[in-house]
């Protein structure tokens, strides 16, 4: 597939930048390094150019990775003013930066401006274009895979930060603040009814606003600091259906859709306060602490509308309409304190302990009306569903950190460490049918819970040139929002840095062990399934080397390979109906997930004549990931996502002129995947190769002021 590039342009700015290159052989005198505007001393570099794109194969593929266009840029590009005069003036320093907009998926805009003593402005804000469509996730089997997925996005994400400091050097410095986050572009998405499942349109929205405002200083010998922030929030994704639906299952004619509508709108606030203190005592204790008291309310309201028919009874839905509102309520208090004691030059014992608590509370009311004829038209009598729900989670952690520091001499050194975690949680629900007067659920659960785990580290030195260092940690730790077991972990990691005369080895391994335990819930019906005990393992080793080496100013080379083997293997209860097991609806079945991935990379940089500099670089990934492994049961399922990636480049930059450089180059994409099937879909469902390779010349001029040759 070709898309439509600049290539004329491309030409043209090419041979005028070359007949510049000829006529630029004549060496020009050194120019001054500094160039003057009034009182300001101006260093500044910009570059512009325009980059070529051509992609073959599975476009879709190459947006969702990639997502580079044709047409004009901005490269790496910065502007200082520096004024160094005395008196009345708006500023000392002022610094721009600015990357990536135009034609790339994301773009970079930073300023910092400061006069010393009085304040400083910093200014960072970022938009990226992401987009997303996949031919082997949630496809519909209904449609051609070709159309790609059912949950696709192409949204235009911009956020940023303003940060203000006034009396930026003194003891006392006042702090503003300003954060803002946009996401907004269209999608797809999928919802279910009747028993089917449909591909419905969606329009992504959401925002959030950001203030923060403090205060900072030394009062007493501690360092303090108070800030307090507000924050708004809100979505407005919609959800719908605007023409005839048919479902995604083929073999069923009995239920549609012929519109559909859902929202979910949320709008809240969070507020916020942040104290923290510091302190260094007869340079032997140090002392910090920070605690964070936050309240985050919500209101939620979701509104469907849905026309239709359903399989189950075969009745017209005339409409069928849902209203539920809902609010939530969320305080936290967060607490850290931490003391260093120094005993000895050589040995430190340091303590940290947190506190985390916080609160959830919700409630909603449901209201559905449906109003249905049967498939001659006779209108049926409905009755409406009128419920409440409450929902409160309670939760209480606190952890202690206590950690030994020791320097037995130049070349050897070693920590230990020990953390203990306590947590306590609470859930309550409350459920009414309001229309009754009944009460369909009332419960409450509570769990404690503690977890114990070993630190232990040592730095070598057996050579001046030469590091070792070593990290372990091993025992047991608690996740609140994943689950109510401990995980069983090991972690090491093992580095070496050396330095051989114009070499640099870095070599590194690390390996990653983790149980996850847990407890089906018991299925007590005829043909159930008892409470069997599960276990998600995950082993993952990571080996990483890489050399540098730079024999000459105007020359440097590095590479590196790095290996990551990672084995998931998680118990699964999977319903297989009758014909494989009569005398049960479940069977325990595994679920395996593989990667052995392989990263090479390579780079060049060098200056082979006087006015010319060369890079290069090479970066190939390829992960073979399942092999040869299959399933041999029903019940078990294995995966991974075997794949390859090339993606060289090279970059010519020739000097023009003393303030002139013309850059040119190219990059180039390939990307290779195994088609893949689902070998129990009725049919056979094929995930064709989602392969592309794509071409991206591109040529620049960066304009330099105030840098002379020599500094570039």
């Amino acid at each position: 597939m070709h898309i439509n590039r600049p290539g004329f342009l491309f030409f043209v700015i090419a041979v005028l930048a070359t007949s510049f290159a000829l006529r630029a052989q004549t060496p020009s005198p050194t120019p001054s390094s500094t160039e003057k505007i009034g009182n300001y001393d101006v260093t500044s570099s910009v570059e512009l150019g325009i980059r070529g794109l051509e992609v073959k194969g599975d476009h879709e593929k190459y947006r969702s990775d990639l997502n580079y266009r044709a047409g004009v840029r901005i490269f790496d590009s910065s502007f200082l003013l520096e004024d160094r005069s005395e008196g009345l003036k708006p500023f000392d320093s002022l610094l721009v930066q600015a990357s990536g907009w135009g034609s790339d998926p994301s773009g970079s805009f930073r300023m910092n401006m400061e006069r010393a003593g009085i304040y400083k402005f910093d200014t960072a804000v970022r938009r990226v274009r992401y987009f997303n469509n996949l031919k082997n996730h949630a496809v519909a089997w209904s449609q051609p895979i070709s159309t790609g997925s059912m949950h696709r996005a192409n949204t235009l994400h911009n956020f940023g930060d303003l940060d203000l400091t006034i009396f930026p050097e003194s003891d006392f410095r006042m702090r503003f603040g300003y954060s803002f986050n946009d996401t907004e572009g269209p999608g797809t998405n999928s919802i279910r009814f009747s028993g089917d499942e449909y591909q419905v349109d969606s329009v992504i929205r959401g925002r959030s606003d950001d203030f923060r405002a403090g205060v900072e200083g030394k009062l007493l010998g501690f360092n303090l600091g108070l800030i307090y922030g507000h924050r708004t929030f809100k979505d407005r994704t919609l959800f719908f259906v605007d023409r005839f639906n048919p479902g995604n299952n083929p073999a069923s004619t009995t239920s549609f859709l012929n519109a559909a509508s859902r929202q979910f709108r949320v709008k809240g606030t969070t507020d916020f306060t942040h104290f923290f203190v510091q302190r260094t005592f007869a340079n032997r204790l140090d002392l910090s602490g920070r605690l964070i008291y936050s309240e985050s309310n919500s209101d939620v309201t979701e509104s469907d509308v849905l026309t239709g028919r359903a399989s189950a009874t075969g009745n017209i839905i005339v409409a069928d309409q849902i209203f539920v509102p809902g609010t939530a309520k969320r305080p936290q208090t967060r607490g850290d304190l931490g003391l260093t004691f120094r005993i000895t030059d050589d040995l430190r014992v340091s303590n940290t302990f947190t506190f985390d608590q916080f609160n959830i509370g919700g409630s909603n009311t449901l209201f559905e009306l449906v109003q249905t004829t049967t498939g001659a038209g006779v209108p049926n009598t409905g009755a409406p569903t009128f419920t409440s729900a409450w929902r409160t989670t309670s939760f209480r952690r606190f952890a202690n950190l206590i950690e030994l520091d020791y320097q037995v001499n130049p070349r050897i050194a070693f920590n230990l460490g020990y953390r203990y975690t306590n947590r306590s949680v609470t859930v309550a629900a409350l459920d009414r049918n309001i229309q009754a007067g009944t009460i369909t659920l009332n419960d409450t659960e509570s769990l404690d819970n503690h977890a114990n785990s070993f630190i232990a580290g040592m730095k070598l030195k057996p050579k001046t040139n030469w590091s070792i260092f070593f990290d372990l940690e091993r025992g047991e730790s608690d996740n609140v929002f994943t689950r109510l077991a401990n995980n069983n972990f090991l972690n090491a990691r093992v580095r070496s840095i050396a330095n051989v005369k114009q070499f640099s080895f870095n070599m590194s391994f690390i390996t990653k062990d983790n149980d996850s335990p847990g407890t089906s819930t018991p299925v007590t019906s005829s043909g159930g399934f008892p409470a069997t005990e599960t276990v998600a393992n995950t082993k993952l080793r990571i080996f990483s080397g890489s050399v540098d080496w730079t024999p000459r100013t105007d020359l440097s080379l590095s590479g590196g390979y790095t290996y990551h083997h990672q084995t998931g293997r998680t118990d699964i209860i999977v319903p297989v109906g009758t014909p494989i097991f009569p005398t049960t609806r479940f069977l325990l079945g595994v679920s395996e997930y593989f990667v052995r991935d392989s990263f090479f990379h390579f780079d060049i940089a060098a200056r082979p004549i006087k006015r010319v500099s060369l890079f290069a670089s090479y970066r190939i990934d390829d992960d073979r990931g399942q092999g040869s492994r299959t399933i041999t049961r029903p019940q078990d399922i294995v995966t991974s996502y075997p794949m390859r990636n090339h993606a060289p480049e090279i970059k010519l930059a020739i000097r023009l002129t003393k303030n002139v450089d013309w850059n040119l180059g190219y990059q180039y994409f390939s990307y290779r995947e195994t088609p893949h099937f689902s070998p129990f879909a009725n049919p056979l469902v094929v995930f064709p190769a989602q392969n592309y390779t794509a071409h991206m010349p591109y040529t620049s001029l960066r304009i330099y002021l105030g840098r002379s040759a020599k500094d570039r």
